[in-house]
């Protein structure tokens, strides 16, 4: 894992849950928020803490980021109300990669997607020790359909209403285009994967794909490699670190 630095302030903030939240990560795609280029695995990094919304009632959004120790202090950094972003939206500026894969789910291989965000996003309920963070974008994922992942014997719930599309695979990587909407029409992700054949030829074989949110640390791994990748979907899910649901899914002729 990255060798994760925190200052006195920033363990304050954060309280012990988010503490071993923000330090059990391997930063694999992280973009520096002083310079903003990547950090690499083999670099230490600074914890950052964003707090916006300091003294609402319904709790702080703490936006926890990440530098190189030569770009920025840890620290914990105030933003006036005016500027705060609003926690949920994963279209406002939450960065994901993206993974398709083949996965078997006990009686049968699925279509299956993995969004990564880059660095966690949470909303504190509290103050100090005593707070409690909950991840923003699995609350907002869990509130529109999805469910928690703790053995992937079968696949999840379909949730209703959410939909992707995906252009066909081109060139030697077979990269295509993938968008995912949210049941009101918001941006969930747009970008590009690089699905095996296994994903494509499932996705016409049901009509969806399995989703699964939260930071499994896919990064690296060959995208042939699908029993590495599976391995790492299990571990995190018997660790409590990700949720799914099934999607709608339409190919883009």
């Amino acid at each position: 894992m990255t060798d994760i630095r925190m200052s006195p302030d920033v363990r304050t903030a954060l309280g012990p849950d988010g503490v071993a939240k923000a330090g059990a990560v391997t930063l694999n795609n992280a973009i520096c928020l002083g310079c903003e280029e990547k950090i690499y695995p083999n670099e230490p990094a600074n914890v950052v803490v964003r707090i916006a919304g300091i003294g609402r009632a319904t709790g702080r959004v703490a936006h926890v980021r990440y530098a190189h120790a030569r770009c920025h202090a840890s620290a914990v950094v105030e933003i006036p109300d005016a500027r705060s972003p609003m926690p949920a939206a994963a279209d406002d500026g939450m960065a994901m990669r993206m993974t398709a894969a083949a996965v078997d789910h006990g009686r049968s291989v699925l279509p299956t997607l993995i969004a990564e965000p880059e660095a966690p996003v949470y909303l504190n309920t509290g103050t100090g020790a005593g707070s409690e963070l909950l991840d923003v974008l699995a609350s907002r994922v869990l509130a529109r359909g999805f469910s928690p992942v703790g053995r992937m014997r079968q696949a999840p719930t379909h949730a209703d209403r959410w939909l992707a599309t995906y252009s066909t695979p081109v060139g030697p990587d077979g990269i295509a285009q993938l968008t995912v909407m949210e049941p009101d029409g918001t941006l969930f992700y747009t970008g590009t994967i690089a699905p095996p054949p296994q994903w494509v030829a499932g996705v016409e074989q049901y009509g969806w794909s399995v989703l699964y949110v939260g930071k499994i640390g896919l990064a690296g791994i060959p995208a042939s490699d699908q029993k590495a990748k599976t391995r790492l979907m299990r571990e995190a899910a018997a660790a409590g670190r990700f949720v799914g649901a099934r999607i709608t899914v339409h190919h883009l002729e």
